[in-house]
């Protein structure tokens, strides 16, 4: 799709938000051009919109992924997001960038307000955030899928997974593009995700099996692939994948903090006006919902605020029971089993993250001790 500024819209200025994928603008459009714009216009009949322009980490997936998603979403549940009014997710328009343009919701981001709301709004707040995972929860997706979601047509599809994880183009330039790596062969994204919890994770470890044998920073760890390849085998028995597989699959966010939740500060309840930024969520086994305890976070990073969010998680999980939805909290959690596959994903994804960068080599002997303790738990 194109996209033309017109001479009758004013761009006033790029957002002061923090945004690692992509830059945001609001553009204004007079009230003379402001009816054809499908977006709820501003009391004297303008319409201002929001304008984000991709970064170039990870071409085309994302943007795809995020109208893929935002489309379900707005489709079948009652979480309000903002309207999509165009997107391209290649570089052939006017902007010479990927884009979502967007349309402009009401309200501040409640990690903005945070400090100033009561503890009674920001309860509210969770309760609200509580119906809304109920219903990601409820989705379509029990017979096990994990993946994003894109469009064909009019259509959303199942689509690739997608993960802050992958390495990007500039890691591309810098780490890899000397050993004949493109951003497919270094990532092996399937296109249609993939079809249960285990499936997912061997295609991890085939990730990360491909770069121990292709990085020379990685070499020392070329000696523990072949238990990798045996816990692969062992993890698709039948014997093992039962357990393994036995998760709900759910659509989630996965960066749940307070700065992607917007609400009205001036309304007594706080309602939650939108939830913004779905760009790296995706169908993920639900113990995998927030992968990196983003939820409830104010975006502060102080010894007080991790206790408050611990607090307002605590908060979560009481609305939860009191709800009747305390099975949602038991699909939340891994079993024993699981934790342990995940344990060596974790640790094996963090040495191959960190040593072609030339990061964190104090520790990484600990992190594969770690891993090779959670294999043993699959007798490898």
């Amino acid at each position: 799709m194109s996209f033309t500024i017109q001479p009758t819209s004013k761009l006033r200025g790029r957002l002061q938000v923090s945004a690692a994928f992509h830059s945001i603008y609001l553009i204004n459009f007079s009230a003379s051009i402001a009816s054809k714009i499908p977006a709820r216009p501003n009391g004297d009949g303008s319409v201002t919109l929001v304008l984000r322009v991709s970064g170039r980490q990870l071409p085309g997936i994302k943007t795809r992924n995020e109208v893929g998603v935002m489309k379900w979403v707005r489709e079948n549940t009652t979480i309000p997001i903002p309207a999509v009014v165009r997107y391209d997710d290649t570089e052939s328009n006017v902007i010479g960038h990927e884009f979502t343009l967007l349309e402009k919701v009401p309200g501040s981001s409640v990690d903005q307000i945070y400090s100033a709301l009561s503890r009674d709004a920001r309860t509210k707040l969770v309760g609200q955030l509580v119906d809304f995972l109920h219903e990601l929860h409820t989705g379509p997706w029990k017979d096990g899928f994990v993946g994003g979601l894109a469009l064909r047509g009019d259509d959303i599809t199942a689509g690739p997974p997608i993960d802050e994880n992958y390495w990007q183009a500039l890691d591309l330039e810098r780490y890899w593009e000397d050993l004949g790596e493109t951003l497919e062969s270094i990532n092996s994204i399937p296109q249609s995700g993939f079809s249960n919890y285990v499936e997912f994770t061997v295609g991890c470890l085939e990730r990360y099996i491909h770069a121990i044998q292709k990085h020379p920073s990685l070499e020392a760890f070329r000696d523990i692939v072949p238990r990798m390849r045996s816990f692969i085998t062992t993890i698709q028995t039948p014997a093992y994948a039962e357990e393994l597989n036995n998760v709900a699959y759910v659509l989630a966010h996965k960066d749940l903090h307070f700065g992607n939740v917007m609400c009205d500060p001036d309304h007594p309840d706080c309602p939650i006006t939108a939830i913004l930024d779905w760009e790296f969520s995706g169908v993920v086994p639900a113990p995998r919902w927030n992968p990196p305890r983003a939820f409830l976070w104010n975006t502060r990073t102080s010894p007080e605020d991790k206790v408050e969010q611990s607090r307002m998680e605590d908060v979560f999980k009481s609305i939860c029971q009191e709800r009747g939805l305390g099975k949602m909290l038991d699909e939340m959690q891994l079993s024993p089993l699981q934790e342990s596959m995940q344990t060596v994903v974790n640790y094996i994804r963090a040495i191959v993250e960190v040593c072609p960068r030339g990061q964190a080599q104090d520790r990484v002997g600990q992190w594969r001790k770690v891993a090779e303790t959670a294999l043993e738990k699959f007798g490898v």
